[in-house]
């Protein structure tokens, strides 16, 4: 008889065991990043007193995003993943979201199809081992009193309030944004996530048909981390962007398939990914 519960300090060292065993380099900080989010909306699944699994999810508003799902390798293929797919759902529709999004490896699409998910768009996560130096046109950073209309902007793509998870990366020290503005409208922003040696480029979101500001922002963000190795997640159809990226060292590691369960979001705008966890 499997039970599912919420996540607390004491699973986090499980947490990042177990999801590791899939090369996925989290830290216990990354889930500890996650319950200060949503404390309630992560999981773990338990066989009697033994862990055998995980899940996270994250609300914003109307919309919420299914993150990490990773089960015990014996414990596979006997409804575990299921069931804290289910129990995910269940507590996100209790949040009030009416659209949960998520992002599946490839292996993944057919499992989260028969609970209802449909195919959006195909995803590719890039990296660079070691990014070299690049030049960039100086951009603003946002401070407290722009983050409102960055998030404003940012709702009207995403379909979300994602104003939590946006200051949050936004105005820690250490991380980086940069936005672009015409008059007083925000027309697109960047963030990333910076550690010692390495970062995480998103979310990063522009108006529709201003790739040229995409490439501006992504430009302001790389040129300030040289040397380290940096992921972003970014949609195929972005060509441009990606030959942008290529050309600075950046290579497809592999690709996801984003998938909605409810209206599909984050339509009319160039999106890049803030993570695969968080949408």
């Amino acid at each position: 008889m499997f039970q599912v519960k919420p996540m607390r300090v004491s699973d986090f060292q499980f947490a990042t065991k177990l999801a590791n065993t899939m090369n996925w380099n989290m830290a216990t900080e990354d889930f500890k990043f996650m319950t200060s989010l949503e404390p309630e909306g992560c999981f773990v699944a338990f066989h009697g007193g033994e862990r055998v699994g995980i899940s996270t999810s994250i609300s914003f508003g109307k919309v919420g995003w299914f993150g990490n799902l990773i089960v015990k390798e014996k414990y596979r293929n006997m409804g575990v993943g299921s069931l804290l797919v289910q129990h995910a759902l269940n507590y996100l529709k209790s949040k009030g979201v009416q659209t949960i999004g998520l992002y599946a490896y490839p292996n993944l699409t057919h499992f989260y199809g028969n609970l209802g998910f449909n195919l959006d768009e195909k995803f590719s996560v890039l990296h660079a081992e070691t990014l070299g130096s690049l030049t960039s046109e100086g951009l603003p950073s946002p401070r407290k009193r722009q983050i409102e209309a960055i998030g404003e902007f940012d709702s009207r793509c995403f379909g979300g309030n994602r104003k939590k998870l946006l200051e949050s990366i936004i105005l820690e020290e250490g991380n980086l944004s940069y936005f672009k503005s015409e008059g007083v409208e925000v027309v697109g922003y960047v963030a990333s996530t910076v550690y010692e040696k390495m970062a995480w480029v998103g979310p990063l979101v522009c108006r529709e048909n201003k790739v040229d500001v995409a490439v501006m922002l992504f430009k302001a963000v790389l040129a300030d981390l040289t040397g380290k190795s940096v992921y972003t997640v970014l949609p195929k159809k972005e060509a441009a962007l990606a030959d942008m990226l290529f050309s600075v060292g950046f290579r497809e590691d592999f690709s996801v398939s984003r998938m909605f369960l409810g209206q599909a979001v984050a339509k009319n705008c160039v999106y890049v990914a803030e993570s695969l966890e968080r949408g």
